[in-house]
């Protein structure tokens, strides 16, 4: 009873404040095309960023990519951005939500480098003979990730976002039987589809002292200076 009330408190408040035209919501545009921008602020270390195009998560291919994420993250990215290359963090994922692979580092005393080491991640898949070991370790992952426990609080957004983007219960289990199905014929299927040079979008927050530095890096990838 007292929840009726408050609710009609509410609506009646809401109601009154309601302007009599709403505004348009704010909305970005969906962009596909190839960027590259290098962005300049007061910071000591840098964070780097490539993504490149790919598919949503209905698409047959969106699960090889999100499992190619872990083994480029688990099996080369790992060791060349964090433990050699002095990164805070770094990695590679699938976004389905926004249909991108990208590759990522933060808190990173490098740069060109780390832009190096994205490529050498997609050579090493493409050109290095990989164990079956590999592949399990990121379906095993990815599947871990999906059924990890969640607070009532965090099953209720995860509810929430599932009835708002349409995500039935069935497109889940659908989707787990396609992770779980995954091999590396697969991987490196969609590595050679996705993930080509051409198509990558680049971007890099750092400081005016790289500016120097990396004048051959930003012409190479026609990297657009901003000033934050």
């Amino acid at each position: 009873h007292k929840l009726a009330e408050v609710v009609q408190a509410a609506t009646a408040i809401w109601s009154a404040d309601a302007p009599d035209s709403l505004a348009a919501p704010f909305e970005l545009q969906p962009m596909r095309e190839r960027r590259g921008e290098m962005w300049l602020t007061n910071t000591q270390v840098n964070f780097c960023a490539r993504a490149y195009p790919t598919v949503p998560i209905r698409h047959p291919d969106a699960a090889a990519l999100v499992v190619l994420g872990g083994v480029l993250r688990n099996g080369f990215l790992h060791r060349a951005i964090r433990e050699q290359g002095g990164a805070y963090g770094g990695g590679a994922s699938q976004d389905s939500g926004v249909a991108a692979f990208r590759f990522f580092s933060y808190r990173d005393p490098r740069l060109a480098e780390t832009l190096q080491d994205f490529d050498a991640a997609v050579t090493w898949m493409l050109e290095t003979p990989h164990e079956y070991r590999v592949l399990e370790e990121a379906i095993l992952g990815v599947i871990g990730s999906m059924d990890k426990p969640s607070s009532p609080a965090g099953e209720a957004k995860q509810h929430f976002h599932n009835r708002l983007f349409g995500r039935t219960h069935d497109q889940r289990e659908l989707f787990r039987q396609q992770i779980l199905a995954v091999s590396l014929d697969d991987l490196r299927r969609v590595t050679q589809t996705y993930l080509q040079p051409e198509l990558a979008s680049t971007a890099v927050v750092t400081n005016n002292s790289q500016l120097d530095a990396t004048a051959g890096l930003r012409e190479e990838l026609d990297l657009t200076v901003c000033e934050l």
